[in-house]
């Protein structure tokens, strides 16, 4: 009679031959094989310190990546996707996606108006005044604010906008750049004369000149933006602003700066005429008359 080998429970046969062996092992299905493979080397890892710890560091590190991917997808997902604007006549688009000087998320604007392609920035920390107008102005209000924020307020909103490009004379000064459409050198010195001006009252009038019923204002425009515009009316900078910001900074300015309407109304003085309609801590809208 053949004597077989004594087998226990989890112990192995002591006569299988090594190709015995391989042919068992090959006989298992891939999921079982692939299991006891990992198995395998990482009971073989574990008899070297120095290889588990390698192991343990390329295993965090990859948690770590993996977390942060995690994170900035849901929590960011606006510098992923860019934020959507529909909902207006002119379905506008955002696309890219930048860091501006505030911090915030800066985008390529696109949109179709009267069959013609306006392209223009989409300033992430405008969107809480933007969902305010869409919900607020009437649909034909007209908006008077500095030209940079124009297509923003016309794609994303369904409003208008005095000036929503910068004039020839402008970009010739070397304030901006890559920008293709151009407003009249008489609207950009309106908009920034209304801005601009010690009175107030004509500052009402320049908006009713353009059947405007709101006026829009920034503390970027209160702040790095103010020389540009000063000049452009060809006016001193240094006579208004004795330092300049990011932001608005009401200790910046002059003893006549502090006379104009946007300085007065950016630091929450009563102007006739402006009744404040919404403010954040990045913009600030009136309704005029």
């Amino acid at each position: 009679m053949r004597i077989l080998p004594v087998r226990t429970l989890g112990s192995r046969p002591e006569h299988v031959s090594e190709w015995e062996g391989f042919a068992r092992k090959q006989a298992r299905p891939t999921w079982l094989r692939a299991s006891h493979d990992v198995s395998q080397t990482l009971y073989a890892i574990s008899d070297h310190p120095a290889l588990m710890r390698k192991a343990q560091i390329i295993g965090l590190a990859l948690l770590g990546v993996l977390v942060v991917v995690t994170v900035a997808y849901f929590a960011v997902p606006s510098i992923l996707n860019g934020p959507v604007c529909g909902g207006t006549p002119y379905n506008a688009k955002t696309s890219g996606g930048v860091v501006d000087e505030l911090g915030k998320e800066l985008y390529n604007l696109t949109y179709t108006q009267n069959g013609v392609q306006q392209t223009g920035l989409y300033y992430s920390w405008m969107s809480g005044s933007l969902s305010w107008i869409k919900s607020n102005a009437p649909p034909n209000a007209v908006f008077v604010n500095w030209w940079d924020y124009g297509k923003e307020i016309i794609g994303c909103t369904g409003r208008g906008s005095v000036i929503s490009n910068p004039s020839a004379r402008f970009i010739a000064l070397g304030y901006t750049k890559n920008v293709t459409e151009r407003d009249s050198e008489l609207s950009l010195t309106d908009v920034g004369t209304a801005l601009f001006t010690t009175n107030a009252t004509l500052s009402q009038s320049i908006a009713a000149k353009y059947a405007a019923g709101y006026l829009l204002v920034t503390t970027e425009d209160g702040g790095e933006k103010a020389p540009y515009i000063l000049q452009y009316l060809g006016l001193k900078p240094s006579d208004y602003t004795i330092a300049n910001s990011t932001t608005f900074v009401a200790s910046n300015w002059t003893t006549l700066g502090q006379q104009t309407t946007i300085y007065r109304l950016l630091n929450g003085e009563s102007v006739s005429g402006f009744t404040q309609v919404y403010s954040d801590a990045y913009v600030k809208i009136f309704s005029i008359g």
